[in-house]
Formats: C-alpha cells, structure tokens, sequence
C-alpha cells in the first residue's frame, strides 16, 4: 500500500486511555481533512485495530493505563509485522522521565510530541513525516511480499531519484543486507554513508558487518567508539556486550550491559541478557534482579517468556529460597496456562528444582509431564526447549534420552559453535565432559556424510537418488538449516539441467520458507529466490 500523498487520504488510528485526548485528537486531524480515523482505548484495542487494518498514521499515547503501554504496543506491531516501513508512528504523552523516554527513543517511533499538543504543531509534523515516508510504499509492499530483492531494487530507485530522505532509505536497505547475510554490500552502503560523517547507525553497522564476518576484536572498537561519542545510542551497548561474550569476557559484558541499564532499564531483551550472563558469571543476586525485572517490563509484552521463569525459579533455589522458587514457576503455569511450550518449561525446571530439594518422587512427576508435553508438541519442539529437557533428563540419571536429544538437535544446526558450547556446558555441569564431546563430534559427522552424498549424487546427474536422500534427511532432521538448503539446491540444480517443473519449484519454495522461518539472514534465502524465479520465467 503506497503512502498516500496528502494527510486528507491517510488512514489514521489514535490511541489513548482518556476520551478526552481521543476526541481532542481526532478533532485535529479531521479538522486536517482526515476522514478515516479510528480510535482505541488501550494496549489490547490498539492491537486488534492494527491486525484488522492497515494504518498510515499512528498516533499513540505512551501511558495507556493498565495494560500494554505505548512502548510495548509499537514494540508488538513490529514484532507482528502489522506495521511497516511506510507507517508513521508518533508518539504524543505527558510522560517525561528518564526511563520512559529512554525506553521510547530505543523503539525509533517516529516522533514523540509531550503534551499539551496544538493542531498546528501536529499538523507541521504530519505533513514533514509524509513527506519523508511517502516513497517507501513500494520499499514496503515487497518486504511484506518477502521480495527482498525487489525491495533492494526499489531502494535503488530511490537513491538514484535523489529521495527526500536518502538516509533512512539507506538505512532500510543496510538492514536489507544484513538479514540477507549480504554483508560485503552492506559494507559497501556503511562505508558510503561513513566517507561523509561519523553517523551512530553506520558505524553500528559495520561493526555487525565486523562481527559477522569473523573480526568480533574490530567490531569491539567500532561499538566503543560509537559509544564514546553518544553514550545514548544503547544499540551499540548491546553488540558491544554480545561482541565481549563471543570473545570469551562475560565479566566485560555484563559491566558493558549493567552500564547500559542504567541508561535504559525498560527493555525485557537487555533485561534477559543482563540475567542470562550473570548467571554464568556466578553473580546470583545480580541475575535474580534481571529476571524479576524482566518479568515486570514484559508484563504485557510481546516479549513476556516463560524461560525467565524458570532461570529466576533456579537461582532462588541455587540461593536457598527453595519455596518462593516454585513460587515463581506457580505463576508461570498461570501466566502462559493455554501454551505448551511454556508448560514443557516449567515441568523441566520444576524436575531440576524438585531433584536438588531431594524430592524425587515429585521430580519424576515433573519430568514424566515434559516428556508427554515434548511428545505433543513435536516439531514445534524447539532446541531451547530440547536443551531444557535434556538437562532435566540428566539430572534424573535418564542420560540415554538426553544424548539422543542433543544429538537431535546438534544435527539440526551442526554449523553452530556457540549452541555446541552450550551442549558442552550441559555435559561439564555433569561430569561428562569426554562424552559431550563424542556426541557433537559424532552428530556432525553424520550431517556432514549425509550432505557430502547428496552433493556426489548431484555431481554425477542422479538427482532424483539425491532428493531422496535428502528428503529423508529433513524428515529426520525438519529444523536443519543446512539439510533443507542443500534439498533446495539440489531440486534448483536439477530444473537448471532438465528444465522448470512446477512440482519441484513448488518443494523448493516450500523449503526456502522454512529456511526463512528458521533464519532470515540466510545467504541462500536471497540467491535461490531470484534463481527460482528466473527458471519460472523461462
């Protein structure tokens, strides 16, 4: 949906808590020439009118009484894609503290106007927004079509066209490029915009570049130079702290991420990480603030997670409070009562709470019930909550169920160091440290022989032997990356020599959508896509 041209043709949602404001604001920009303009009363309605309709404009208050706030709504919109990079969304409040508007700037609406506001100034802002954003429809309407190439294309266009906001295009089309996992040509777009300027977003970017492609040292100095030049901008904290971790210093990164909470405490992510990373530093009562914390903010989140139940359910236990620990994880079962991912959850770290506590039979209990929940949910079963169950599996003795289950799940992503380490850290915490190691070992090689013969398969032309054996492999295996890429490229190679078939390209598109589902910075994502529909072309 392009942008409409003038505020007289935008599609408008006003969301605020008091009728008053709701009518005040409608009354603005119906006095603008608006004519469809709709309105919600909190968190919830906002929503459920962004999943029915398509909005042009947002204008959304950050208190919204019980409930979501404004903050929180925005931050599911995106989460949900019901919003996209052509919507204009402002956030109008009375709210001015620190946190609130620290948390609201790191959510990048695209203004935020304190009340009292006045028709001219919303309307000055307005018309600057739609001026900005009313050449992003095409941009927008091919992201929502997964045409990423066509979305890089109109990017393009829009540079060569000398757009009004050659920035933010950019910017959209460097991100483009990093979820694709093109990073030498977002290289390229942060290094143009960098020749100009030392700008926050561009130099935040090159130093993903930096880490993604193996330099994780260099993208250190990057985050930390943008850091010493805006110590506002937190993006950078949070690849800063996740750059220190994969270079071995979780001291460092849990100074680096402490530091940035003291900026902006209102994010559940950060919140999370802060937690996660001192608890394997040891520091208990540093990871039970996180994680209470965390539980608080994401509240009416899209990010509320039952995992952070059970880690603060854990380090109440590892610091004696054994019954506010289960405490804790009585009001996960209440808080996510219709989820079964959730309920796999509890029921694993309620087996790991009740085996230290000495209670086995009340152990067993537990693990008996994630076991059924992990039968139900099948491949919806998702590697977290594999690693969960397998823990519980070891703690209660259960070790062959457990390496049958880590197994599983190193085969599905056998190319992923740091969920191998994990695995390992699993075996350490038991005293079997040899046969972690043997099991990743054995679990990749299978991987790599099953691919390597696929590949011999195809290079002597017997492509049909090879799909089956690779379509036995993804059944085995329906969560591996590599598997399905491999499927995929195999049936490419085949309509490439024997000709376009719909039946295979059908599979074929089947498989890239699980691959994006997956991991949407996959590079073969991108490059199968335009390779498929040039064959369809032909």
């Amino acid at each position: 949906m392009p942008m409409p041209l003038t505020l007289q043709q935008a599609n408008t949602l006003i969301v605020d808590d008091f009728q008053s404001m709701r009518t005040m604001l409608r009354d603005f920009v119906k006095s603008m020439g608006m004519t469809r303009v709709e309105t919600a009363c909190h968190g919830k309605d906002a929503i459920s009118h962004l999943a029915e309709s398509r909005y042009d404009i947002v204008l959304c208050d950050y208190n919204l009484g019980p409930g979501a706030n404004g903050q929180q709504v925005l931050e599911e919109a995106r989460t949900r894609n019901l919003i996209g990079v052509s919507t204009i969304w402002v956030i109008v409040t009375a709210e001015k503290t620190a946190d609130m508007v620290m948390g609201a700037a790191e959510i990048k609406p695209d203004d935020y106007l304190l009340k009292p506001i006045n028709q001219v100034l919303l309307q000055s802002r307005l018309e600057k927004l739609i001026a900005r954003k009313q050449s992003l429809g095409g941009v927008e309407n091919a992201i929502r079509a997964k045409d990423f190439g066509g979305a890089l294309a109109q990017c393009d266009l829009l540079l060569r066209m000398q757009s009004a906001n050659p920035h933010e295009v950019l910017r959209i089309k460097s991100d483009l490029l990093l979820t694709l996992g093109d990073f030498e040509a977002a290289r390229g777009v942060f290094d143009s915009v960098l020749a100009q300027r030392s700008v926050a977003w561009a130099k935040t970017g090159m130093g993903k570049v930096l880490f993604h492609t193996g330099d994780p040292a260099g993208a250190a100095t990057l985050f930390e130079q943008v850091l010493a030049e805006n110590q506002m901008y937190i993006e950078a904290a949070d690849w800063l702290a996740k750059t220190h971790e994969a270079l071995g210093d979780t001291v460092r990164a849990q100074q680096v991420l402490q530091d940035a909470i003291k900026l902006s405490p209102n994010s559940p992510l950060r919140q999370k990480k802060l937690g996660d990373t001192a608890l394997k530093n040891g520091e208990l009562d540093v990871a039970q603030t996180a994680f209470e914390k965390t539980i608080k903010i994401s509240e009416f989140s899209a990010h509320k997670n039952p995992a952070v139940y059970a880690k603060l359910a854990e380090v109440l236990v590892d610091k004696g409070e054994s019954s506010e620990a289960l405490n804790v994880l009585k009001r996960s079962k209440t808080d996510f009562r219709y989820n079964s991912a959730a309920a796999l959850q509890t029921a694993a770290a309620e087996t790991r709470i009740y085996q230290k506590l000495g209670q086995t039979d009340k152990a067993q209990a537990a693990l008996a019930s994630a076991e059924q929940l992990a039968t139900q949910l099948g491949d919806k079963l998702s590697p977290d909550l594999m690693l969960e169950l397998a823990k519980s599996q070891l703690k209660m003795g259960h070790k062959d169920k457990a390496c049958q289950l880590l197994g599983q799940v190193v085969k599905n992503d056998h190319e992923n160091a740091q969920l191998s380490s994990e695995i390992e850290a699993i075996f350490d915490a038991e005293n079997l440290a040899g046969e972690g190691q043997a099991l990743i070992k054995a679990a990749r090689q299978e991987v790599i022989d099953i691919n390597n013969q696929g590949v011999l398969l195809a290079q002597q032309g017997q492509f049909e032997q090879g799909a089956k054996l690779l379509r036995e492999a993804v059944k085995k295996l329906p969560s591996s990356e590599v598997m399905l890429v491999n499927l995929c490229g195999l049936l490419i190679a085949q309509m490439t020599k024997s000709g376009y078939k719909e039946a295979l390209a059908s599979e074929a598109r089947e498989l890239l959508e699980r691959v994006h589902t997956l991991n949407p910075g996959n590079k073969k994502f991108y490059s199968y896509s335009l390779v498929l529909a040039r064959l369809q072309r032909t």
